[in-house]
């Protein structure tokens, strides 16, 4: 998993694109506005979030990636809603192209394309249309990515995409994960 202390949150509105860059005071923040202190969250284990997943996939994804902090909790977490085309049985975390352009949420598409080196609007484009798998041209979505300077493993990536979930749904989905382990927490609930 990548960390490198901040990612973008990506928000389509009717004018256009905002982007947030979650950093450190964000994410302090986000966790005081759902009345989450820093302090009782930084004294969660990934273990007290395997224990408040609401399924035996989730317990079974933060029990094997034992995420250390927010964003790889974010990404953990991201698997659970995640679709690839892979073949029956096969493992996403395991693959080689997963492991060279690792994609948990939308957002991931637009980061890969601009530490590649391509333009903000470009990024933002091919992302628009990994996430719908169609560029809204006469265009096949794979000839409209090769327009532009992204690599092939890249697209390889990028094709096998099915869903990825906003990365702002996903934040929204640990802060709830959060707030319940740490309601646990107190209550004894929780070793």
């Amino acid at each position: 998993m990548r960390n490198r202390g901040y990612k973008y949150i990506i928000k389509r509105r009717q004018e256009g694109y905002w982007l947030y860059c979650v950093n450190a005071i964000w994410i302090n923040q986000m966790l005081k506005e759902h009345g989450i202190r820093p302090r009782d969250f930084r004294q969660l284990t990934w273990q007290e979030l395997a224990e408040v997943q609401d399924s035996v996939f989730g317990r079974r994804l933060f029990l094997e990636f034992k995420p250390k902090n927010f964003w790889q909790m974010v990404d953990t977490l991201s698997l659970k809603y995640v679709s690839y085309d892979l073949e029956k049985g096969t493992c996403l975390y395991e693959q080689d192209w997963f492991l060279q352009y690792p994609m948990f949420a939308q957002e991931d598409v637009y980061e890969l394309l601009r530490d590649s080196g391509l333009r903000q609007e470009d990024a933002i484009r091919i992302m628009e249309v990994v996430r719908r798998g169609q560029c809204g041209t006469d265009l096949k979505w794979r000839e409209f990515i090769e327009l532009y300077d992204v690599p092939e493993g890249m697209v390889e990536a990028f094709s096998r995409c099915i869903y990825l979930p906003p990365r702002e749904k996903v934040v929204a989905d640990l802060l709830d994960s959060i707030s319940m382990a740490i309601r646990c927490k107190a209550r004894g609930k929780i070793d």
